[in-house]
């Protein structure tokens, strides 16, 4: 009986790895998943296998560099931080991603996120289930009177760009010089300071990378309105998170909402666990059945490609560098 190829699966989000399995063992190749995501564990799995599946696991260079056998890397969703980029070239192992499977499921996070923070949804919901019916003191703003700031204008800036056009708010942008679509009305702005200080809503939407880690940091928020509010459903690493902290205490920005936070998962005491100005959810934003089953589907049938050593759709994935 020969050798069948090997799939390692990291790690995975969700409830085991039917969905894998169905397609990559049809072809008649198998399925390892990892009992763990340590080291040690991905290092010794990774000498036999033909293809590489990842999920939020780190895939350090020691890894990497047991994996002399493998034809590619596969990242369930769009970014590679945690995959070491440089151990992958030079062990001329191509690496691919899937950054558009969760654009409509972000950018609707990044909507809740801005209403529920403008019209004061957790201070009424807690005021009903204490008993009470008084109204908060404070009158929020009319949205359609606002100005939305957008640091990147990919695929899901552009999403959220839709959204908040239709509520009538004037839409800036910077860190982005492609051509927009017809039906986004938006203006460019020529740096991130200067779009910090004309919005009342700064929303990040930037791949995490060496360049734009800690992009927005005091200056940047000593740039922004003192009522302005900060959006984050991108990656943690992009915003400082003693300089954001410390923007909220001291009220040099009013609202903060955030799916990614910097370190992840918040410790107990983080006091962006407490502070009344802030909305953190769990990094959830990428997450509907049809997104997952999505991702899960394309990452699947380009591990089958590389196990027969044709490339992935690109409809499926796409090349990282």
């Amino acid at each position: 009986m020969g050798f069948s190829p090997i799939a390692l699966i990291t790690d995975v989000d969700w409830e085991g790895s039917s969905l894998e399995r169905e397609i990559i063992e049809a072809r008649g190749f198998q399925v390892v998943v990892a009992p763990d995501s340590s080291e040690i564990t991905l290092s010794s799995l990774a000498a036999d296998a033909a293809v590489i599946l990842v999920c939020f696991a780190s895939l350090t260079a020691t890894a990497i560099e047991a994996a002399s056998h493998a034809h590619g890397i596969l990242r369930y969703g769009g970014g590679t931080n945690n995959i070491d980029l440089d151990a992958a070239a030079r062990m001329n192992i191509p690496v691919f991603n899937v950054p558009d499977f969760c654009v409509e499921e972000v950018a609707d996070h990044a909507l809740m996120l801005m209403l529920a923070l403008n019209r004061n949804l957790e201070k009424q919901v807690a005021v009903v289930r204490s008993g009470g019916w008084a109204m908060p003191a404070e009158l929020p703003p009319r949205l359609s009177t606002q100005t939305l700031g957008l640091v990147g204008m990919g695929r899901t800036g552009q999403a959220f760009a839709r959204r908040a056009g239709s509520l009538g708010m004037e839409v800036l942008y910077t860190m982005s010089s492609r051509e927009l679509p017809r039906d986004i009305v938006a203006t460019r702005v020529d740096n991130i300071l200067k779009l910090a200080s004309l919005v009342d809503v700064l929303s990040i939407h930037l791949p995490l990378t060496p360049s734009t880690a800690d992009i927005i940091d005091s200056a940047v928020l000593r740039a922004m309105k003192p009522g302005a509010m900060l959006l984050n459903v991108a990656r943690g690493g992009l915003v400082k998170t003693d300089d954001l902290v410390q923007a909220l205490r001291t009220g040099e920005i009013t609202h903060a909402g955030l799916d990614v936070t910097n370190p992840e998962p918040l410790p107990v005491d983080h006091p962006l666990r407490s502070l009344p100005q802030c909305i953190v959810t769990p990094h959830f934003a990428y997450r509907s059945q049809e997104a997952i089953d999505e991702v899960r589907q394309r990452v699947a049938k380009a591990a089958v490609a590389l196990l027969e050593g044709r490339s992935p759709a690109e409809d499926d994935v796409t090349r990282v560098g």
